[in-house]
């Protein structure tokens, strides 16, 4: 049984009584902002027009494109000196100009660069006022796999990977995949990696996470891991580093033209003779690298090779690079070079019908076919590492394999990357 207060009955009575009871509305009518509408009547006054920067374009070229003032461009800088320059305009920057109809007089110009900036310049009186969007980009992880139609890089694109991740990629594996000369139509890849969007735009790609290709058949397989030391590295399935003392060619763009032989006939001095190197031709000018670290033992003309580069590396190891057009900047007798760095380029000095490079190899000063060598790995996993590697790895490899694509992602702790 309930018992309720003279005062509570009072309350009670009152709360619930019905709505003809009840005192009538004012006649004041309270609306919400119609945000389509209040759209409509901003387009009556202004025009919005947007544009996105390509190969070559300068602000004034763009100005002019809508019949625009070129004056605008120092009053603008003007109010923004200290944190963006106008004239640093790059491809895929976003400009949004919004003009006054009345007198075609710009009134606000947003300028949106590729690496994820907003400056927003809006005409105050007679001069302009700057103001930086200081949004953070969020980090995201995206899955991209394809198929090899024609070269890797071209394949890639296509698939919808970025240009810096197709380098990424080709760096993980070219200790073991000669990209000009390995690939055929049909082998497939799949990157798992990190970038950084902002707006709905890809302001920043960061590092490949894991990787996967089938060359041939064969599978080749990256994945991303930090040790208990702190070294930050790429390791197979089995936990073993992908880095080896050397890499698989010395530059990136060329076919092999001639192999080694102990028996060649050679092109300008038409007699057979032995080639115990490689010939890799390439496009005049195509950039050499060192195949390891190591000192220049030597470096200039050299007879029949032309324009040479002679390397040592240590533990007994040497290789040499001929018929260059010329050699890197600051490079000389003595200096120390790392893996992969330019030392190069691809020519025709000395005995040479075209540019191509003439590439050797030595064990203990004796020539030894590069092609038909292998390499250890640079560094392996210990074994009480080995288990948290795997529970990583088997993440990526449930990622890489999945169906479809994952876009736009985001990252809550990267060492659970894939999961």
């Amino acid at each position: 049984m309930c018992f309720i207060s003279g005062a509570m009955a009072i309350w009670w009575k009152t709360a619930l009584s019905p709505p003809d009871a009840l005192p009538p509305l004012p006649e004041v009518i309270y609306q919400y902002p119609d945000s389509f509408a209040l759209a409509e009547e901003y387009h009556k006054l202004l025009a919005v027009e947007h544009y996105t920067i390509e190969p070559n374009d300068t602000l004034h070229q763009v100005l002019q494109r809508f019949n625009l003032p070129v004056e605008c461009v120092a009053e603008w800088q003007k109010s923004c000196q200290e944190d963006c320059e106008l004239s640093d305009l790059r491809p895929n920057d976003e400009l949004t100009l919004h003009i006054r109809r009345e007198d075609q007089q710009v009134v606000k110009f947003v300028y949106s660069t590729i690496d994820g900036s907003t400056y927003t310049f809006r005409k105050i009186g007679d001069g302009w006022k700057c103001q930086k969007d200081r949004i953070p980009s969020i980090t995201v992880v995206e899955t991209v796999k394809g198929t090899i139609t024609d070269n890797l890089y071209d394949s890639c694109i296509r698939a919808g990977l970025p240009g810096a991740s197709i380098l990424q990629l080709a760096d993980l594996f070219a200790y073991d995949i000669d990209f000009v000369t390995d690939l055929r139509e049909g082998d497939t890849f799949a990157v798992h990696f990190r970038e950084e969007v902002k707006d709905g735009r890809r302001v920043r790609v960061d590092a490949i996470l894991a990787a996967e290709m089938t060359v041939d058949g064969e599978l080749y397989q990256a994945f991303y891991y930090k040790l208990n030391d702190g070294y930050e590295g790429y390791f197979d399935a089995d936990g073993r580093s992908l880095c080896k003392l050397f890499l698989k060619a010395p530059l990136s763009y060329s076919r092999i033209s001639s192999t080694f032989t102990h028996k060649r006939m050679h092109p300008i001095l038409k007699i057979y003779r032995p080639h115990l190197g490689i010939d890799y031709a390439a496009p005049h000018g195509a950039p050499v690298s060192s195949l390891g670290n190591g000192t220049v033992s030597y470096l200039g003309r050299k007879g029949g090779f032309g324009n040479y580069i002679e390397i040592r590396h240590g533990q007994g190891y040497k290789t040499t690079y001929g018929h260059l057009a010329g050699f890197a900047k600051g490079l000389r007798t003595g200096s120390t070079v790392q893996q992969g760095e330019v030392i190069g380029y691809v020519g025709s000095s000395g005995l040479a019908t075209g540019p191509h490079l003439d590439f050797r190899f030595y064990k203990d000063n004796q020539p030894i076919n590069f092609l038909k060598t292998d390499f250890p790995n640079a560094r392996s996993l210990e074994k009480s590492q080995l288990a948290d590697f795997q529970r990583q790895r088997d993440g990526y490899l449930a990622v890489l394999r999945g169906q479809g694509s994952v876009r736009f992602t985001q990252i809550k702790n990267i060492s659970q990357a894939g999961e």
